[in-house]
């Protein structure tokens, strides 16, 4: 195990110098990871500090290698950062060189200064502070130049440079935010849509649906309010469709000899995965048993959410790459998974997501009531345009998003009175906020810390629900209070039809014993999270499938990390993560934002909201109900509320 021989990480001292290798604490208590890319950390320097595990690292040489680094990310909008790094970096130089004096040493410190507390960026104001601790931890090793006992520089040494920024961090999938957001402040709007399809042609799709992890990372928050991240992405792809963005990329088609990597599914994750392929220069073939593309985001999410024509345009990107995709076509009934290796394929990609509904158990889901209708085959129905008959009443069970979106489409399918129920309190609904406020804006009734006993019927049709009240007992695994029936408190709902939408799970039909897959206990398929790979070589899985019933950028993620791994699995025979992946895995683990350490900056500056459609009007249809941005001087003011919190960081091993 790793030790710590130094660390001012975050402000925490762990000074263990003085101690024999075997006293001292394990690197894994200082929150930094043992090793990065399968070697061993010899020390990690970055915007909170610096950790330092081999006591015969050159500090001096490592902080010049990284003020080196800080060059080249600098912007150079303000001198402090600009400036004020090059100086740094000159001065270390000539120390290191055997030319430099004490007055060096004061002035290294004096510039560390300026530079942090005068800068414009996180850049500029983080990247001085592990020279500041250096120099007052280690000022023997500056010293020692002096004195003409130039420590011997380490040889072999591998440094990898790591920029992020804690809504980049937060983001599964790693998309470059304060670049395209630096790009929206510069009125380049097609830079800002190139950033997004670095990492996916779901830009449209995701500035709709997109939870926006990324936005709970930043730091505006303690100030006035985050910024609206998704939005401004959302604006960026808009602006694309309306200004015929696309016709100005080109991508080359796979030749006639390319290697081939099949497909299963072409949800979020199949297709993401198909889209980094392609570009690579594979021939992509996704086998998707349902008659149109985009999985769970065409017959999962409403319209009222996903318009079809935003959805269908971005699949028609992956599609103009070469990528075929073979509607109609299941896995496991219409071809064997273990035949897909005879049609010539070097790698599969299983992403067949989750599309069977999760049972209740409550009395009477089995016995085939009309007027019972899981989530997950209602909103299928509804969304692929077939005629669905529910009634003027309706019960829906659940507090998800798919929750949520049954009840709303329940509204604009003309139902009378809609009722959720959900078996805790509106505080631990799973559902985004935004979604849990426009379903109680249209008229759904909730009842709350209640739970569905019986479903009733007359002649074989559904006539009621039969409830219960419950109360919150003590935390359960997923840390929410574990909920509890309470005696006595039953109550019945006159209902038409009852739609569970508690959970979703996988359709394994493919899984066969010649396949060697075997799913684990909670109904995933079990891969490595570095590269996606399954227990069998050359099969790879991603999405829901592996992750349960997760976003769509953590399928996305999922799908990235899968495709540089297919990628070398099929150049080398051996799957391995990018140096990107790696480095990004392991600022994750180290911890980008810190709610109680954030830059200072002046408040005050409202978040921008989106339009959306009066409640009277949008619950008549299925049109978009919310409208995203459409001024681009309030997108730019908006897009100015950043500050650019970059930081960067440098493994060394």
């Amino acid at each position: 195990m790793s030790k710590v021989f130094f660390s001012s990480w975050n402000g925490k001292l762990v000074d263990e110098r003085n101690k024999k290798p075997d006293e001292r604490i394990d690197l894994a208590q200082a929150d930094v990871p043992p090793q990065i890319d399968g070697e061993d950390l010899k020390a990690f320097i970055g915007w909170a500090g610096l950790v330092v595990v081999d006591p015969e690292l050159n500090v001096v040489e490592a902080l010049k290698e990284y003020f080196r680094n800080v060059q080249q990310e600098s912007c150079g909008r303000c001198i402090p950062c600009r400036a004020g790094s090059k100086v740094i970096a000159d001065r270390l130089e000539k120390l290191i060189g055997g030319s430099g004096s004490k007055e060096d040493l004061v002035f290294l410190k004096e510039m560390s200064k300026l530079v942090k507390d005068s800068s414009l960026c996180e850049l500029g104001m983080s990247s001085p502070v592990p020279l500041l601790h250096a120099l007052e931890y280690f000022e023997d090793d500056f010293s020692a130049y002096l004195n003409q006992e130039q420590p011997q520089v380490g040889n072999g040494l591998s440094y990898r440079p790591v920029l992020t920024a804690p809504c980049r961090n937060g983001c599964p999938a790693h998309i470059n935010i304060p670049r395209y957001i630096e790009c929206i402040k510069e009125g380049d709007y097609e830079g800002a849509l190139a950033v997004n399809r670095e990492k996916t042609t779901l830009v449209g799709t995701l500035g709709r649906v997109c939870v926006h992890p990324c936005e709970s990372n930043c730091n505006r928050q303690p100030y006035d309010e985050s910024l609206s991240i998704r939005l401004l992405k959302r604006f960026a792809a808009d602006f694309g469709v309306k200004n015929d963005y696309d016709q100005n990329v080109h991508y080359a088609k796979p030749g006639p000899n390319a290697d081939k990597v099949a497909v299963i599914g072409a949800g979020p994750a199949g297709l993401n995965a198909a889209y980094q392929l392609a570009q690579k220069g594979y021939k992509v073939v996704i086998y998707e048993a349902l008659p149109v593309a985009g999985g769970m985001l065409a017959v999962g999410i409403p319209s009222y959410r996903l318009p079809r024509d935003i959805l269908n345009a971005e699949v028609a990107l992956v599609e103009n790459l070469g990528v075929e995709i073979k509607y109609n076509t299941k896995i496991g009934e219409d071809i064997e998974l273990e035949k897909l290796w005879d049609e010539g394929y070097k790698a599969i990609f299983i992403a067949n997501g989750l599309h069977e509904s999760a049972n209740m158990g409550c009395k009477g889901e089995d016995a085939g009531y009309k007027g019972f209708m899981p989530g997950v085959e209602y909103l299928r129905k509804v969304n692929l345009g077939e005629k669905v008959d529910i009634g003027d009443r309706v019960a829906v069970i659940g507090g998800g998003n798919v929750a949520m979106d049954c009840a709303r489409s329940a509204v604009r399918l003309g139902v009378k009175e809609v009722n959720l129920i959900y078996r805790r309190s509106r505080a631990e609904m799973p559902a985004n906020e935004a979604e849990v406020d426009a379903a109680e804006e249209e008229g759904i009734k909730f009842h709350l810390v209640a739970n569905p006993t019986c479903i009733l019927e007359e002649g074989s049709c559904v006539s009621g629900l039969q409830c219960i009240r419950m109360r919150l007992g003590e935390p359960d695994e997923s840390g929410r209070r574990r909920p509890e029936p309470i005696e006595g408190s039953d109550f019945v709902l006159e209902v038409d039809t009852v739609i569970p939408a508690i959970g979703q799970v996988a359709d394994f039909c493919y899984i066969t014993p010649e396949c060697g897959i075997e799913p684990t206990r909670k109904g995933t398929i079990q891969t490595d999270p570095a590269t996606m790979e399954t227990d069998i070589p050359g099969v790879f899985a991603g999405g829901d499938v592996v992750l349960g019933a997760a976003t769509v950028i953590e399928a996305i993620a999922s799908a990235n990390r899968a495709a540089e791994a297919i990628d070398s699995y099929i150049r080398t025979g051996k799957s391995k993560p990018t140096s990107q992946v790696v480095n990004e895995q392991h600022v994750e683990k180290m911890g980008v934002y810190k709610e109680e350490v954030v830059p200072e900056m002046i408040g005050g500056r409202t978040r921008l909201e989106e339009e959306a459609c009066p409640v009277d009007i949008r619950i008549k249809g299925f049109d978009e109900a919310e409208l995203g941005f459409k001024n681009p001087s309030e997108v730019l003011n908006e897009a100015e509320r950043c500050i650019k919190c970059l930081r960067l960081g440098l493994a060394i091993s």
